[in-house]
């Protein structure tokens, strides 16, 4: 009898703390690149200087100074490349690097969006196991990519009455409509198919529920002057008010919390989209579980005051030199005495062996008129080790730099009298030596003048990179790092660059030009040129941009942004589930 009686309290307990589970708290997260999240860690100490955000940051990291682990908040992470192509989903505790990814999404990257305060602000508020789904792309609108299903299809505006361009419009908008509608939400009902793959402690008992929906995007539409003519945004409310609609029919949470971020880039500024994201918030059918949190309060005002002398400054510190109108070196230009050419004879007097060739390889080729950026092709026979120190360049043609070919116009620049002929080839290969007495610098740079990407080889050793073009006739500065200059040396130094022309789209023009130098500058200089740029940017902006990391359309890339959204975000849901 008294071990019936224990079995059966027993039992009773058990199915009391059965029914006292409580079902897994869901939040969903979705925009474009705003909410993947652009503001790199290195930002968190910037949080800590305004005596209103430095509690937060205490909750973003751990005593030691490395961000928060959170032991209650598991997280999936659908985004990929700014198509779409290749999603991958990124799984784990949440913590730093739930951000943009870039090309590796299933890897955590040193970047935070909203979701890393957002989850903190929810573990320690609720105390249980939270599984955050997240699902980000950038460059996508509402208006076409995450067009929800019973918007209807995008109607073409008036402005566009060429029949055949508008067929091509409609087209295009029918086939691109909804379809990271679709990804998001294909990908919500594949987690929740089996939350426990993601959330180790979700008990099936006692379920799920979808406790929120967090959206944070605009941008692409803000700016979409044709859909949204004379900034009137009428269009976006009724779309987003059907985006409601349709995630809460599609997940089967109708009375789902809805928070709506509406964009705060640029402060206060563009207030009708501004209205046009908050209004469906006072709809009366959204009354009491839709609510429009703005993120125009959290824009730092110091970074975008500084963001323009930014900009200046980085101008000078990347430019080695400069021409002037006609095409020849400014040697009057401000800058331009800082830093010294390393070796002899001077960069102006030496002379490069050089030779051209054409892909030969089927993989290697280009459609003609197409735009080029410097890729690997394979080389002919017999130039495989063509940058190392030994190799004979005794037959290669030579002269002096730059090396060029056709006519290169931009910013009222116009340079088309080059010392050497580039020649017809496609890809040039280039060396030259200088002599070095000494390495008395404190710092070394690659002052590059180049129409498109290369590579640059010093001794035998590849010391930089460069694939992407910038359309800009000034010679770039390119700091080195130490792993770099060891292979400087006293005596002969080989310096050798692979670099590529440019074809302009749906022209058969081709030009380009390219020269390289290795430059130094000494700490007593260094000092004089830090002074001197303190006139561009001052301290008092450098500090301010020690908490930026990127664009303003992206809240400057600033950690202290991000961290008060998330917060405001998971504020404003708790809100509307009391």
């Amino acid at each position: 009898m008294k071990t019936k009686v224990i079995l059966t309290a027993a039992l009773l307990c058990v199915s009391t703390l059965n029914s006292l589970a409580k079902p897994l708290k869901v939040f969903i997260l979705a925009g474009q690149s705003n909410m993947e999240g652009h503001a790199q860690i290195s930002t968190f100490d910037y949080i800590g200087k305004d005596p209103l955000t430095a509690p937060l940051l205490k909750e973003m990291r751990n005593p030691e100074g490395t961000p928060r682990v959170c032991d209650k908040v598991w997280m999936s992470y659908l985004t990929g490349p700014y198509d779409g192509s290749a999603n991958g989903e990124g799984v784990g505790k949440l913590t730093a690097g739930f951000g943009e990814r870039g090309d590796n999404p299933t890897q955590l990257s040193s970047k935070i969006g909203p979701e890393f305060t957002f989850g903190i602000t929810m573990e320690k508020e609720l105390k249980e196991p939270i599984l955050i789904i997240k699902t980000a792309w950038g460059g996508r609108s509402l208006n076409t990519e995450f067009r929800p299903p019973s918007a209807g299809p995008y109607k073409l505006p008036n402005e566009i009455p060429d029949p055949v361009e508008r067929k091509k419009w409609q087209e295009e908008k029918d086939a691109a409509s909804g379809v990271f509608y679709r990804m998001m939400i294909d990908h919500v009902k594949k987690v929740l198919a089996d939350p426990k793959r993601v959330c180790p402690e979700y008990d099936k008992k006692a379920g799920y529920e979808v406790a929120g929906f967090v959206w944070l995007q605009g941008f692409n539409d803000l700016v979409d002057g044709t859909t949204y003519p004379n900034n009137n945004y009428e269009e976006y409310s009724r779309l987003l008010a059907h985006f409601i609609r349709d995630v809460r029919k599609d997940l089967s949470a109708p009375k789902m919390p809805f928070v709506i971020g509406v964009l705060g880039v640029e402060g206060e500024k563009n207030v009708n989209f501004r209205k046009a994201m908050a209004a469906p918030a006072s709809m009366p059918e959204f009354k009491g579980n839709v609510v429009a949190v703005d993120t125009a309060p959290f824009w730092d005002k110091d970074i975008e005051a500084a963001q323009p002398k930014q900009g200046e400054y980085n101008e000078i510190v990347g430019t080695s030199h400069t021409f002037k109108a006609d095409g020849t070196l400014d040697k009057n230009w401000k800058w331009e005495n800082y830093w010294k050419p390393v070796g002899k004879p001077l960069p102006e007097e030496r002379t490069w062996r050089f030779t051209t060739i054409n892909p030969t390889e089927p993989k290697d080729k280009m459609k003609e008129y197409t735009p080029r950026r410097f890729r690997d092709i394979t080389l002919p026979a017999g130039l495989e080790n063509w940058f190392m120190p030994e190799f004979d360049d005794s037959k290669w043609s030579q002269g002096k730099a730059p090396i060029g070919k056709g006519v290169w116009n931009h910013s009222g620049i116009t340079l088309d009298k080059f010392p050497s002929p580039w020649g017809d080839g496609e890809f040039l290969l280039m060396r030259t030596t200088f002599e070095v007495d000494d390495l008395n610098f404190d710092s070394y740079r690659i002052a590059n003048f180049a129409r498109q990407g290369f590579h640059v080889y010093l001794n035998g050793h590849k010391i930089h990179t460069y694939i992407w073009w910038q359309d800009k006739p000034v010679y770039g500065s390119i700091v080195l790092e130490k792993d770099q200059v060891q292979y400087l040396k006293k005596g002969k130094n080989v310096l050798a660059v692979n670099a590529n022309d440019q074809y302009e789209e749906n022209s058969p023009e081709r030009y380009a030009a390219i020269d390289m130098r290795i430059e130094g500058i000494t700490k007593a200089d260094q000092k004089k040129l830090d002074l001197a740029l303190e006139e561009v940017l001052p301290p008092k902006d450098r500090e301010a941009l020690k908490g930026a990391s990127n664009a303003g359309y992206h809240y400057f890339g600033s950690a202290k942004i991000f961290a008060q959204m998330g917060k405001a975000f998971a504020d404003a849901l708790l809100r509307l589930q009391k």
